[in-house]
């Protein structure tokens, strides 16, 4: 119970009641998170890795452009995880598919949200996704992150070169090239949930902590780390990423704005850049960081670690729509 008492003690007033919530009743929490990249990661369309040209900092007007990192590649990986807990401990019905028809019942459907079923398909009707999110950025340039690597095939002879029809030795063409995205990279996100009850902030909190590859070639490469430098309460959304991410260039001495940024420096300056806001914000908010944040996080990861403690009744006795409707 340590866990339940920890968040009815500091978050009670910003978390719905038990029952469904219907209608949005202003409970705002917001996460605030430094991704890094712990190996070369692929963010990319079609047409090579996702970029918009902008203003590196509100002080500073030079512009570049700066890496994307996709608010609906990173959802999906994170959700994926927590739908595997939700298998492992058979809290989701088998036929709930996402890619097909959501049963609506599950923590997953009443978190993330589901669409309303197609012509010929079966869903429970549609259902908003209630963790509020937007593309994360990168805190460097492009120019400074990327690089471009070749995909070789080798041959049985473990070389690029092998024997043609007359045997002699012809050598062979590269499969292509990727545009990837280097190591110790850090990108500034926040996911803000609204309107979540106990056992729901649980479930995508640990989504998150636990959810280690993202990208594309997410089996080789795509390795996350995501810290949570703070937690933020409020009556209504308080942060955008792209000016968190502007705020935290303008605190970084140029001395040491360059690949790869020193750890500590950037949570400091992101959680300065947090505070900046937050003095400005119209609305009610609290800020946790710090020990509490700790702490928090502690209560998290062991409520992870031994699941039929608290976290399985938490996720199994969470209500539905239907059951709000009536």
């Amino acid at each position: 119970m340590a866990l339940r008492g920890f968040l009815e003690e500091n978050f009670g007033g910003f978390f719905h009641d038990e029952a469904f919530p219907v209608k949005p009743t202003g409970r705002y929490i917001s996460i605030v998170l430094l991704r890094k990249t712990e190996s070369e990661a692929i963010f990319r369309t079609d047409e090579g890795i996702t970029q918009e040209m902008i203003t590196l900092g509100i002080e500073d007007k030079s512009k570049a452009s700066r890496v994307i990192f996709s608010k609906r590649k990173a959802i999906a990986m994170e959700r994926r995880k927590g739908r595997e807990l939700l298998r492992l401990h058979d809290l989701i019905k088998e036929t709930c598919n996402i890619n097909g028809s959501m049963c609506g019942e599950c923590a997953d459907c009443l978190v993330y949200g589901y669409a309303a079923a197609g012509k010929g398909e079966s869903a429970a009707g549609g259902l908003k996704s209630r963790v509020l999110a937007e593309n994360a950025y990168s805190i460097l340039p492009a120019s400074e992150i990327t690089d471009v690597r070749t995909i070789n095939a080798l041959s049985e002879m473990e070389t690029m070169s092998e024997p043609d029809e007359k045997g002699e030795l012809q050598m062979r063409e590269s499969l292509a090239s990727n545009e990837y995205v280097k190591p110790e990279t850090h990108f500034i996100d926040v996911e803000t949930l609204r309107d979540v009850r106990p056992a729901e902030f649980v479930y995508v909190l640990g989504n998150i902590l636990r959810t280690k590859r993202y990208g594309a070639i997410s089996s080789r490469m795509g390795k996350i780390k995501n810290s949570i430098v703070a937690i933020v309460t409020s009556d209504s959304e308080p942060f955008s990423c792209l000016e968190l991410t502007k705020m935290v260039w303008d605190k970084l001495e140029p001395s040491v704005r360059s690949h790869p940024l020193d750890d500590r420096l950037v949570e400091e300056a992101l959680l300065q850049s947090v505070e900046t806001v937050l003095e400005h914000h119209p609305g009610n908010y609290r800020l946790f960081s710090g020990q509490k944040l700790q702490e928090l996080l502690q209560l998290v990861k062991e409520a992870y670690e031994n699941p039929e403690v608290e976290l399985i009744d938490m996720i199994k006795n969470l209500s539905g729509l239907k059951a709000a409707k009536g």
